[in-house]
């Protein structure tokens, strides 16, 4: 039995598929080109082939454009993960630095608030001090004073004369039972009493802070108006006072002296000073007349 002969492969088959791309589509430009010239009138040359060598040359360079479009992209992509890497890395440093200086922000911010706590407690005991400080300076006579008072005015009796005259002791009586009604601030005739002053006779005169004063002796007291009077009569050393008062015939008065202002005391340049101990059996209180 005759074996059938064999048939030829297609030319898609046995052509390589580049240039059967190639080859078709320079065959279709051709033809559609002659169409158009026979339609216009003109005879049509016959499409002329590409030779194959040619087309292995157009192939060689289109795979060398894609082998090297294929080796820039590799690279190009290897540059961008480095890039993107260094990008994260740069970020990574960056956000722990950021993350340091708030936290060194934090340190400072809570030192300022404690500082700021110290400033505050330091204020407090600044002004506690010069509270302190202005009630001392009143109290002993170094600082002015304005505030409500009595005026208390004492003199001799008419016609007295020696020992019946008003003497230092006598107003030293006065001042400490004054200080023990509650006075605030005292002033004998302009001159204010401090925790140094002390009444001396000169002959028949009185001596003040080294000033002499004159009768009739005006007390100008700062205190609370509406109890000083009542006070300095029920205390004991008030009752001491009136006593002298009255077996001597003092004349003594006492009115609401309104709103009065006290001068400071001019300070005393002191020649020596110590401290006195417990045991030292020796206490001085404002207006005491000892040396």
């Amino acid at each position: 039995m005759a074996e059938a002969p064999a048939r030829a492969l297609p030319e898609h088959v046995t052509v390589p598929l580049l240039a059967l791309i190639t080859q078709r589509s320079l065959d279709a430009d051709y033809e559609h080109v002659a169409a158009r010239r026979l339609t216009e009138g003109h005879t049509a040359a016959a499409p002329t082939r590409v030779p194959w060598g040619t087309a292995g040359l157009v192939l060689l360079v289109f795979g060398l454009l894609v082998t090297v479009a294929a080796v820039q992209t590799s690279r190009n992509a290897s540059a961008s993960d480095a890039s993107r890497e260094s990008l994260i890395h740069q970020v990574t440093l960056r956000r722990d630095a950021l993350t340091r200086v708030q936290q060194r922000l934090n340190q400072k911010e809570g030192q300022v608030l404690a500082l700021q706590g110290k400033i505050n407690d330091l204020s407090a005991e600044e002004q506690a001090a010069r509270a302190r400080l202005g009630r001392m300076a009143a109290r002993t006579g170094f600082g002015a004073v304005r505030g409500p008072g009595i005026v208390a005015t004492v003199n001799s009796a008419p016609g007295s004369a020696g020992a019946d005259l008003v003497r230092d002791s006598d107003l030293t009586l006065l001042t400490d039972a004054l200080w023990a009604a509650g006075a605030e601030a005292i002033s004998v005739n302009g001159e204010r009493l401090t925790v140094l002053s002390a009444f001396r006779n000169v002959g028949i005169g009185i001596l003040v802070n080294s000033q002499p004063i004159n009768p009739p002796y005006v007390f100008s007291v700062v205190g609370d108006p509406d109890t000083l009077p009542a006070t300095l009569l029920s205390s004991a050393i008030g009752e001491k006072w009136y006593a002298l008062k009255d077996s001597l015939g003092f004349r003594f008065e006492v009115h609401n002296g309104g709103t009065m202002s006290l001068p400071a005391a001019p300070p005393e340049r002191l020649r020596s000073v110590q401290v006195a101990g417990p045991d030292s059996g020796h206490t001085r209180t404002q207006g005491d007349s000892a040396p």
